[in-house]
């Protein structure tokens, strides 16, 4: 279950959610909290059909945005962006999202194994990242998110490691290879300390943000 506080608020989101009665959406993944009320969520599609590969099975893989009214059932739809695909702007199994100080979307694809941005209005803007384990590739990317001095940094989860970015896409470090073990999940704090889930090794690392251990 995922929760999130908004317009003071808090909403507990699980995999089958029902916002108001004229939206439901199944599948959400992950949460990105904007300025003001805005909400982004990350969809995976839940159809499934025999006899083809699961990769094209998966329908409704998405991005959407919602804005969070201060009552009960004050909440509004704004729109869906991306969609299943491989093509620029369409996700095959994204995991999670982040925002920038712009509301531009930051989307992860585990299976892709790259990043999509998309600005506050749900316009596709680039993607980048590719399959490999050299600086700017990825193997499984997952847990993704924004340092307060808009650093991004990305789980990359079968390559062990975490990455580290500008927010367009530019390549700034890395580490993890001996320390992580299938590594998920990643927040940043007010201090720019990075907190990895270390899923493998069943524990959460602290890291510095330059990546030196600071605790376990």
């Amino acid at each position: 279950m995922i929760s999130q506080q908004v317009a003071g608020r808090v909403f507990n989101f699980n995999r089958e959610v029902k916002l108001t009665p004229a939206w439901r959406s199944r599948s959400i993944v992950s949460v990105a909290v904007g300025e003001g009320d805005d909400v982004f969520l990350v969809h995976r599609g839940s159809d499934y059909y025999p006899n083809v590969p699961w990769t094209r099975t998966m329908r409704g893989s998405k991005l959407s945005k919602v804005i969070i009214g201060t009552v009960p059932d004050d909440e509004k739809f704004v729109g869906q962006f991306g969609g299943q695909g491989e093509a620029a702007g369409e996700f095959t199994w994204p995991v999670a999202v982040a925002l920038d100080n712009q509301r531009n979307a930051y989307v992860t694809d585990e299976w892709l194994n790259r990043v999509s941005v998309f600005d506050k209005e749900g316009n596709f803007l680039k993607i980048w990242g590719k399959a490999g384990s050299g600086e700017g590739e990825f193997e499984g990317p997952s847990g993704i998110a924004f340092g307060p001095d808009e650093v991004l940094y990305i789980v990359d989860g079968r390559n062990n490691r975490v990455q580290k970015y500008t927010k367009d896409g530019d390549f700034l470090g890395q580490w993890g290879k001996g320390g992580l073990n299938a590594p998920w999940g990643v927040t940043v704090d007010q201090h720019g300390n990075v907190y990895v889930a270390d899923h493998e090794n069943h524990r959460v690392q602290k890291f510095s943000p330059d990546g030196q251990p600071l605790a376990t």
